[in-house]
């Protein structure tokens, strides 16, 4: 069970992290749809079966070599609109850092699944993390995995939820948290955001607190104080008010547990070249990675 202490102090709750418990010893069924070789790096489109419901559709990225290579489970965003609200966001990065040393498991949230049908919010976050769970039980169970070096990178939504991972799976041995994680509570109900401050004013904001203190077992801010041993980057950017204040963003960070840094960049919720920079620096670090040839993250597309 785990305190919910928000970024202003206020109520508490005890939300109930059993809502990610899942059977671990049950099978994952892999299947391999296809696989293709791009730079002597495997990449195999499978899926694995989910216990909340159907398949996840993921990318397998494999360097060539025997191993034992570090790992890294991807979380993508979910920005409207954008043609990377998928796991094709981190592809091409998975792909460059292959030959660093690292297996890569990209997966699809159930938002980006094909016949995804619309579920409330909290729903979608219990059955992604479970997911990632069942992620990282994949990630185990191939023998040219080092079991100690496996990292987790979530972009804004899969942020939130791989806060939430942190705090509920420890077999993680970093996390960089990319333009996130917040307290949706805070966000909602406090923040100065303008999609927010807009939303509010056709609210009836007594039933929202009361939702949000139902569903607080949801949000990330009720686990910030149960963050580590792993270790964790923070990245936000300075132009991001509308979907993370620079408020929210530094009260989560406070509040927060474990071994952790922050970084701002001159940029909106996308980030930018720097921030991949850095999380490269970080990975490389902390899973102990073979260097890259110079340029290789820089050259990376941007997310859009």
């Amino acid at each position: 069970m785990f305190l919910l202490r928000n970024a202003s102090a206020q109520d508490a709750v005890t939300p109930d992290a059993g809502h990610f418990d899942y059977s671990a010893t049950a099978a994952l069924e892999v299947k391999e749809v296809s696989v293709q070789q791009r730079n002597s790096v495997s990449i195999h489109d499978i899926a694995y079966i989910s216990p909340k419901g159907g398949t996840v559709p993921a990318y397998l990225v494999v360097p060539k070599g025997p191993g034992k290579f570090a790992a890294i489970l991807w979380g993508h965003w979910l920005m409207p609109n954008s043609s990377t609200s998928s796991r094709e966001e981190f592809l091409n990065e998975a792909i460059a850092l292959a030959p660093a040393g690292v297996v890569s498991l990209l997966i699809d949230a159930p938002q980006a699944r094909p016949g995804f049908k619309p579920a409330p919010n909290p729903a979608l976050i219990a059955q992604q993390v479970i997911d990632m769970r069942r992620g990282i039980d994949l990630l185990l169970s191939l023998p040219n995995v080092d079991a100690k070096r496996i990292a987790y990178v979530g972009h804004s939504w899969d942020a939130g939820t791989g806060a939430i991972l942190d705090a509920v799976d420890k077999r993680v041995a970093a996390f960089v948290f990319m333009s996130g994680p917040q307290s949706n509570r805070q966000y909602v109900l406090y923040s100065d955001s303008p999609r927010m401050m807009s939303a509010r004013k056709g609210m009836d904001m007594t039933k929202v607190e009361q939702t949000m203190q139902t569903n607080a077992w949801a949000d990330p801010g009720s686990y910030a104080m149960h963050l580590g041993p792993a270790l964790a980057l923070f990245q936000y950017g300075l132009q991001d008010e509308e979907w993370v204040p620079l408020k929210d963003a530094k009260d989560y960070f406070a509040m927060s547990s474990g071994p952790k840094e922050v970084k701002f960049y001159a940029c909106g919720h996308a980030l930018n070249v720097q921030a991949r920079l850095d999380r490269f620096e970080f990975l490389q670090q902390h899973l102990a990675l073979l260097p890259l040839p110079s340029g290789t993250m820089g050259s990376i597309p941007d997310t859009k």
